[in-house]
Protein backbone atom coordinates (compact mmCIF):
# COMPACT_ATOMS: atom_id res chain seq x y z
CA UNK A 1 0.00 0.00 0.00
CA UNK A 2 1.38 3.41 -0.99
CA UNK A 3 1.85 5.57 2.12
CA UNK A 4 3.34 8.70 0.57
CA UNK A 5 4.45 9.94 -2.83
CA UNK A 6 5.87 13.28 -3.88
CA UNK A 7 7.12 14.60 -7.23
CA UNK A 8 9.40 17.65 -7.23
CA UNK A 9 9.64 20.32 -9.92
CA UNK A 10 12.90 18.85 -11.23
CA UNK A 11 11.24 15.49 -11.93
CA UNK A 12 12.62 13.71 -8.88
CA UNK A 13 10.23 11.42 -7.04
CA UNK A 14 10.11 9.97 -3.53
CA UNK A 15 7.71 7.31 -2.36
CA UNK A 16 7.14 5.13 0.69
CA UNK A 17 4.99 2.00 0.72
CA UNK A 18 4.00 -0.55 3.31
CA UNK A 19 5.44 -4.05 3.02
CA UNK A 20 2.55 -6.45 3.65
CA UNK A 21 2.86 -9.51 5.87
CA UNK A 22 3.19 -12.87 4.18
CA UNK A 23 4.29 -13.70 0.66
CA UNK A 24 4.47 -10.92 -1.93
CA UNK A 25 4.44 -11.89 -5.60
CA UNK A 26 6.39 -9.51 -7.85
CA UNK A 27 4.69 -7.92 -10.88
CA UNK A 28 4.58 -10.17 -13.95
CA UNK A 29 7.36 -9.75 -16.53
CA UNK A 30 9.11 -7.14 -14.41
CA UNK A 31 12.44 -8.97 -14.33
CA UNK A 32 15.15 -9.46 -16.86
CA UNK A 33 16.19 -13.12 -17.01
CA UNK A 34 19.31 -12.34 -14.97
CA UNK A 35 17.40 -10.39 -12.33
CA UNK A 36 14.79 -13.13 -11.94
CA UNK A 37 17.58 -15.62 -11.33
CA UNK A 38 19.11 -13.30 -8.72
CA UNK A 39 15.68 -12.84 -7.11
CA UNK A 40 15.14 -16.58 -6.77
CA UNK A 41 18.58 -16.94 -5.17
CA UNK A 42 17.98 -14.34 -2.44
CA UNK A 43 17.20 -17.18 -0.06
CA UNK A 44 15.79 -15.18 2.84
CA UNK A 45 11.99 -14.87 2.83
CA UNK A 46 12.39 -11.39 4.29
CA UNK A 47 14.67 -10.24 1.44
CA UNK A 48 12.37 -11.77 -1.17
CA UNK A 49 9.38 -9.95 0.33
CA UNK A 50 11.34 -6.67 0.40
CA UNK A 51 12.44 -7.02 -3.23
CA UNK A 52 8.94 -7.90 -4.44
CA UNK A 53 7.43 -4.95 -2.53
CA UNK A 54 10.07 -2.67 -4.08
CA UNK A 55 9.19 -3.87 -7.56
CA UNK A 56 5.49 -3.25 -6.95
CA UNK A 57 6.27 0.28 -5.78
CA UNK A 58 8.45 0.97 -8.83
CA UNK A 59 5.80 -0.44 -11.13
CA UNK A 60 3.14 1.82 -9.61
CA UNK A 61 5.40 4.87 -9.94
CA UNK A 62 6.84 4.30 -13.40
CA UNK A 63 3.99 2.45 -15.07
CA UNK A 64 6.49 0.47 -17.14
CA UNK A 65 8.33 -2.79 -16.69
CA UNK A 66 11.81 -1.38 -16.11
CA UNK A 67 13.86 -4.21 -14.60
CA UNK A 68 15.72 -3.56 -11.36
CA UNK A 69 19.38 -4.58 -11.19
CA UNK A 70 22.17 -4.29 -8.61
CA UNK A 71 25.83 -3.59 -9.27
CA UNK A 72 28.60 -5.59 -7.59
CA UNK A 73 28.69 -3.07 -4.70
CA UNK A 74 24.94 -3.46 -4.15
CA UNK A 75 23.96 -0.14 -5.74
CA UNK A 76 20.61 -0.45 -7.57
CA UNK A 77 19.94 0.71 -11.11
CA UNK A 78 17.15 0.43 -13.69
CA UNK A 79 17.73 -1.38 -16.97
CA UNK A 80 16.33 1.42 -19.12
CA UNK A 81 18.36 4.06 -17.30
CA UNK A 82 15.29 6.29 -17.08
CA UNK A 83 16.06 7.30 -13.47
CA UNK A 84 18.89 7.20 -10.96
CA UNK A 85 17.55 5.27 -8.00
CA UNK A 86 18.08 4.67 -4.29
CA UNK A 87 16.19 2.15 -2.14
CA UNK A 88 15.76 1.56 1.60
CA UNK A 89 13.76 -0.91 3.70
CA UNK A 90 12.52 -1.37 7.21
CA UNK A 91 10.59 -4.38 8.44
CA UNK A 92 7.33 -2.68 7.46
CA UNK A 93 8.20 -0.06 4.81
CA UNK A 94 10.09 0.36 1.57
CA UNK A 95 11.24 3.76 0.27
CA UNK A 96 12.55 4.73 -3.15
CA UNK A 97 14.03 7.99 -4.43
CA UNK A 98 14.26 8.60 -8.20
CA UNK A 99 15.89 11.37 -10.22
CA UNK A 100 16.10 11.70 -14.04
CA UNK A 101 19.82 12.58 -14.03
CA UNK A 102 21.21 13.15 -10.51
CA UNK A 103 22.33 10.57 -7.96
CA UNK A 104 19.79 9.81 -5.21
CA UNK A 105 20.10 8.74 -1.59
CA UNK A 106 17.22 7.64 0.65
CA UNK A 107 16.80 5.98 4.03
CA UNK A 108 13.70 4.95 5.94
CA UNK A 109 13.64 3.84 9.57
CA UNK A 110 11.06 2.70 12.11
CA UNK A 111 10.81 5.47 14.71
CA UNK A 112 10.11 2.95 17.46
CA UNK A 113 13.66 1.64 17.04
CA UNK A 114 16.02 2.83 19.79
CA UNK A 115 19.09 4.72 18.52
CA UNK A 116 20.33 5.79 21.98
CA UNK A 117 23.18 3.25 22.25
CA UNK A 118 24.30 3.71 18.64
CA UNK A 119 24.02 7.52 18.59
CA UNK A 120 27.56 8.20 19.96
CA UNK A 121 28.98 6.17 17.08
CA UNK A 122 27.28 8.10 14.27
CA UNK A 123 26.89 11.57 15.84
CA UNK A 124 29.69 13.96 16.77
CA UNK A 125 29.75 15.30 20.32
CA UNK A 126 28.09 18.53 19.18
CA UNK A 127 25.45 16.68 17.17
CA UNK A 128 24.75 14.36 20.08
CA UNK A 129 24.11 17.35 22.35
CA UNK A 130 21.67 18.74 19.78
CA UNK A 131 19.86 15.42 19.19
CA UNK A 132 18.44 14.76 22.66
CA UNK A 133 15.16 13.15 21.59
CA UNK A 134 14.63 9.70 20.04
CA UNK A 135 12.96 11.36 17.03
CA UNK A 136 16.00 13.57 16.40
CA UNK A 137 18.36 10.60 16.71
CA UNK A 138 16.26 8.62 14.23
CA UNK A 139 16.04 11.44 11.68
CA UNK A 140 19.77 12.16 12.05
CA UNK A 141 20.56 8.52 11.28
CA UNK A 142 18.28 8.60 8.22
CA UNK A 143 19.91 11.82 7.01
CA UNK A 144 23.43 10.47 7.38
CA UNK A 145 22.50 7.22 5.63
CA UNK A 146 21.07 9.20 2.70
CA UNK A 147 24.29 11.24 2.44
CA UNK A 148 26.42 8.10 2.73
CA UNK A 149 24.59 6.53 -0.21
CA UNK A 150 25.18 9.68 -2.26
CA UNK A 151 28.87 9.89 -1.34
CA UNK A 152 29.64 6.42 -2.65
CA UNK A 153 32.73 5.93 -0.46
CA UNK A 154 33.53 2.87 1.61
CA UNK A 155 34.65 2.99 5.23
CA UNK A 156 32.98 6.32 6.07
CA UNK A 157 33.04 7.41 9.71
CA UNK A 158 29.54 8.85 10.12
CA UNK A 159 30.44 10.94 13.18
CA UNK A 160 33.52 12.54 11.61
CA UNK A 161 32.84 12.58 7.86
CA UNK A 162 29.13 13.50 7.76
CA UNK A 163 28.09 16.59 9.70
CA UNK A 164 24.54 17.90 10.15
CA UNK A 165 23.34 21.33 11.18
CA UNK A 166 21.05 21.51 14.21
CA UNK A 167 17.40 20.75 13.55
CA UNK A 168 14.08 20.18 15.29
CA UNK A 169 11.80 17.38 14.16
CA UNK A 170 8.44 18.35 12.73
CA UNK A 171 6.22 16.54 10.25
CA UNK A 172 8.72 17.47 7.54
CA UNK A 173 11.80 19.62 7.17
CA UNK A 174 15.30 19.96 5.74
CA UNK A 175 18.80 19.58 7.17
CA UNK A 176 22.04 20.99 5.77
CA UNK A 177 24.74 18.31 5.60
CA UNK A 178 28.44 18.32 4.76
CA UNK A 179 30.32 15.23 3.63
CA UNK A 180 34.09 15.43 4.12
CA UNK A 181 35.50 12.34 2.44
CA UNK A 182 38.95 11.11 1.46
CA UNK A 183 39.00 12.94 -1.86
CA UNK A 184 36.27 15.57 -1.75
CA UNK A 185 34.03 17.73 0.39
CA UNK A 186 30.40 18.17 -0.66
CA UNK A 187 27.33 19.95 0.70
CA UNK A 188 23.83 18.49 0.55
CA UNK A 189 20.32 19.48 1.54
CA UNK A 190 18.63 16.48 3.13
CA UNK A 191 14.86 16.55 3.32
CA UNK A 192 12.89 14.38 5.72
CA UNK A 193 9.30 13.49 6.43
CA UNK A 194 7.54 11.60 9.22
CA UNK A 195 5.04 9.10 7.80
CA UNK A 196 3.08 7.30 10.48
CA UNK A 197 5.62 5.36 12.53
CA UNK A 198 8.45 5.80 10.04
CA UNK A 199 10.93 8.54 9.19
CA UNK A 200 12.29 8.94 5.65
CA UNK A 201 15.19 11.17 4.59
CA UNK A 202 16.38 11.77 1.04
CA UNK A 203 18.84 13.91 -0.91
CA UNK A 204 20.12 14.32 -4.46
CA UNK A 205 23.66 15.05 -5.60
Amino acid sequence: MLLWHHTNNDGSRIAVAEIPDGEVTPPCNFFSEQEEQEYRQLGSAKRIRERAATLHLLHSLLGVEDALHHRSNGKPYLSAGSYRISISHTRRQVAVALHPCREAGVDVEDMSRSFAKAAPRYLSAGELAGCATPAQQCVAWCAKEAVYKLAGEEGVDFAECIRLTRFDVGEEGSIAAIFAGKTRTSSFTVRYRIIGEAAVAYAFA
